[in-house]
């Protein structure tokens, strides 16, 4: 018997965007799983509470039951249980390093190596070592990540991905024997939460929602109101500031002054040449 919880999308939505909406009551039942996903946030801190070996089963089978393009299943899973392999990545993630502190911990792949060397076995010539297949292999990653996200926070579980794995991937890819053709898009900590997570705002519809056209009309209109309602609840501190060093500290810690801050000095920016010498053609 399927059981529901009717929706209060009102609250939902504040929760989420930090004011009112214009769309009415929705008057429907709705299953558990939705309420969850419009209401997550992410988890820093885990309990010790042990993860049996039958749920993380489980979450992986969630995990390969995201969409793949094609059928190609261009990803794999990297399950870290070792703790000197742990400890060696948590010594190299800087204030990162509670991650790997989680019950469990996830390197996604993007893997095409695997699909080289069944198209090689088979006796054909491999010819998709390109851009495409590049982006079609991380997205395939990330649909896998986020199921497993999704079905991880559906039980109580709690989450946090963590692109900081790619600041250190030369070294990720030595301590982890990845091959080439193999490089991780994100890590992800899981494990019973022992805080509440924090909702954040998200920028409103009106921004990132298009109807049939591409409109940008007001934007900066519509940032200073969202920086200001971000601001009323979580302005950002002056130590999870950017690079203070080079612009100082901001007299108003906003999210746009802070991802302006991030975007003006590059990041990763040895990423290309990485991929294409450890196998990506990015043709």
């Amino acid at each position: 018997m399927k059981v529901y919880l009717m929706l209060n999308y009102q609250q939902i939505y504040k929760n989420r965007y930090g004011k009112e909406t214009k769309v009415g009551a929705l008057k429907t039942d709705l299953p558990p799983l939705l309420k969850t996903i419009l209401s997550r946030g992410s988890v820093r801190k885990f309990s010790k509470k042990n993860i049996s070996k039958e749920l993380l089963s489980l979450l992986l089978t969630a995990a390969q039951s995201a969409p793949s393009k094609s059928n190609l299943q261009q990803y794999s899973i990297l399950v870290l249980q070792d703790e000197v392999i742990k400890s060696q990545i948590s010594n190299l993630i800087g204030n990162t390093k509670w991650a790997l502190k989680a019950p469990l911990f996830f390197l996604f792949l993007a893997d095409i190596r695997r699909n080289i060397k069944i198209t090689r076995n088979r006796g054909y010539t491999y010819k998709n070592n390109n851009l495409d297949t590049f982006m079609n292999s991380v997205i395939d990653a990330a649909l896998s990540m986020q199921s497993m996200i999704s079905a991880s926070e559906t039980i109580g579980l709690g989450v946090c991905p963590i692109s900081m794995i790619r600041n250190i991937i030369e070294e990720v890819k030595n301590i982890c024997e990845l091959p080439k053709g193999v490089f991780p898009i994100a890590g992800l900590a899981v494990g019973w939460p022992e805080e509440k997570s924090s909702i954040s705002y998200r920028l409103p519809q009106d921004v990132v929602i298009h109807y049939n056209i591409y409109n940008d009309e007001n934007l900066s209109d519509k940032i200073e109101e969202y920086d200001g309602r971000v601001f009323e609840t979580a302005p950002i501190s002056e130590d999870k500031q950017r690079h203070v060093n080079l612009y100082g500290v901001a007299e108003r810690g906003t999210w746009s002054e802070n991802i302006s801050r991030q975007l003006s000095v590059p990041e990763r920016d040895n990423f290309k040449s990485w991929l294409k010498s450890h196998g990506f053609n990015l043709e």
